[in-house]
């Protein structure tokens, strides 16, 4: 038989393939935004097939033109179904692979995993499910304060809240030690405040304890930090600018004087220490107290390090001024 056209139907070389029909290429793919699995194959067995088969009739290929035969026995023809069937074997996988980029779609846990890391999320590790328990004590009438042991593994069985539920048991995981005074404790309303240096600078108001202070707006308070002259010690003498009583808590608020704006020096070193360059980590490394939060290489990281913040961290030292300063952190800002 000929590859020629049939002169009579015009469809084709007459060997009964139907001619040559190019419906059969790889159809545009569309995924709208929610879907649960990507759709991200360009074929499947039965479009490839019918695809190579059409080609072989096509007048773009004149090698194949002697090859008429479409049984299914013929080498030829089983060759074609055999790279059908290859085809959509990596199609299929290959869509199950797309699924595995993103969040909505990823089913493997190390997928989701990698795709945390890029936020610096690193997932917990399962643990058993636990709840808070109250106990209360019978109160020993010759002495409240009486210790008493709750050992290790004790149990507590939940309340169903309906019928068709099971009741939970949960066990102590560590022995508790109870007293009956224990059994209704107030609220703690405040606490002492360890005050720094540094601390202080960066706070407006302050709580001192008592009501009757006798102290009065302009008064001058010495805060005296460590001991001897400084560096070992350090004096701060601040004005009082508001005084408010609060007799319901027993406390006197002490507004102090607002800390001065940091210098450029220092906002500078702060930029300069948050955009560092960090050494590689491995996909699969450890926490460390340098690296708290590891996360793989990405594409996506380098280039915004080389575009964005490398640039940044060689201008840093030639920054002399407030406004150099704001205008040049405006793009990264943006970007």
């Amino acid at each position: 038989m000929s590859g020629f056209p049939d002169t009579e139907t015009g469809t084709g070389c007459g060997c009964g393939c139907g001619g040559h029909d190019e419906r059969h290429a790889p159809r545009a793919l569309y995924n709208p935004p929610g879907r649960t699995s990507l759709d991200y194959r360009v074929g499947e067995y039965g479009s490839f097939l019918a695809a190579m088969l059409d080609r072989l009739a096509s007048p773009a290929y004149p090698a194949l033109r002697g090859l008429t035969v479409r049984a299914p026995d013929d080498p030829a023809i089983a060759l074609v179904d055999a790279w059908a069937v290859a085809a959509d074997l990596l199609a299929f996988h290959s869509e199950r692979i797309a699924d595995e980029g993103y969040l909505r779609t990823a089913r493997e846990q190390r997928s989701l995993e990698l795709l945390g890391r890029l936020v610096g999320h690193r997932p917990r590790p399962g643990v058993a499910a636990d709840t808070h328990l109250v106990y209360t004590l019978d109160r020993d009438p010759r002495d409240a304060g009486t210790p008493v042991l709750i050992p290790r593994g004790a149990r507590s069985a939940s309340v169903p809240a309906s019928a068709g539920q099971a009741p939970q048991t949960f066990e102590t995981g560590a022995d508790l030690s109870a007293r009956a005074a224990w059994n209704e404790l107030a609220v703690r309303r405040r606490r002492p405040d360890l005050l720094t240096a540094d601390g202080l600078a960066a706070r407006s108001e302050i709580w001192l304890e008592g009501t009757s202070l006798s102290l009065r707006t302009g008064d001058r308070l010495l805060f005296v930090f460590g001991e001897g002259p400084p560096p070992g010690g350090r004096r701060l003498l601040l004005p009082v600018t508001r005084v408010r009583i609060d007799r319901d808590d027993g406390v006197t608020a002490i507004g102090l004087s607002p800390s001065p704006p940091r210098s450029l020096r220092e906002l500078v070193a702060e930029v300069r220490r948050w955009i560092a360059e960090d050494p590689p980590v491995d996909v699969d490394g450890e926490p460390t107290p340098d690296h708290p939060h590891p996360r793989p290489e990405s594409l996506l990281i380098e280039e915004f390090d080389a575009q964005v913040l490398a640039p940044l961290r060689a201008d840093l030292d030639g920054i002399g001024s407030a406004a150099r300063f704001a205008a040049r952190l405006a793009g990264p800002q943006e970007r």
